[in-house]
């Protein structure tokens, strides 16, 4: 089975609330206290920064949060046992093209498995040309986009996706052991309806 995977805040732990790797790296940089003014993805919307100070602040600190991002607990065992059932493990990730040797770089360093490599903002329309079966994602709009493709979505849980709410294909987790648990009665229920058929 092909398996659709996102990188930030799916394989990366960005951690939650003050622990969070870019709030952590937004305080230092401009030695105050910032504050997230609303629960959205994108860093315009959610931090109190003016726009330009926010854009010095990407341009030079951007390649360090990627390079000292953790990988999640128990990820990099699960992708492996993925692969080691012959199922194919695509990585698809909004990140610049201009970031791939730096994400492939921390991939390596991580022992990240995987068969693809994908920089791309419309994940939906990619994972039904290469026949995604199952998505693991934390974007709420990519979140939408995918399940209107009839494409099972595991949707880790974080402040910025919980205005999504249970609809049908949509499993919400916390970690990778949650993850694990679902991918397991997937395919077990793709198994059964297969053999049924046949």
């Amino acid at each position: 089975m092909n398996i659709g995977i996102d990188i930030d805040g799916v394989i990366t732990d960005e951690k939650k609330g003050q622990e969070n790797i870019w709030l952590r790296s937004l305080n230092k940089h401009f030695d105050r206290k910032i504050t997230r003014k609303k629960d959205v993805y994108q860093f315009s919307q959610a931090y109190d920064i003016p726009l330009e100070e926010l854009k010095e602040f990407i341009d030079n600190k951007i390649h360090q949060v990627y390079s000292n991002v953790d990988i999640f607990p128990n990820a990099k065992r699960i992708i492996d046992n993925l692969k080691s059932k012959n199922h194919t493990v695509y990585l698809i990730t909004a990140r610049h093209q201009e970031y791939r040797s730096l994400t492939i770089k921390w991939l390596t360093q991580h022992k990240v498995n995987y068969d693809y490599l994908y920089h791309e903002d419309q994940k939906a329309d990619l994972a039904v040309q290469k026949n995604i079966k199952l998505f693991i994602e934390d974007n709420e709009k990519n979140a939408r986009s995918i399940l209107k493709k009839n494409i099972p979505v595991i949707l880790v849980d974080n402040y910025h996706n919980r205005k999504l709410k249970d609809k049908e294909n949509l499993y919400r987790v916390k970690n990778w052991l949650e993850i694990e648990n679902i991918i397991y009665d997937l395919l077990l229920s793709i198994n059964t309806t297969s053999n049924e058929l046949s």
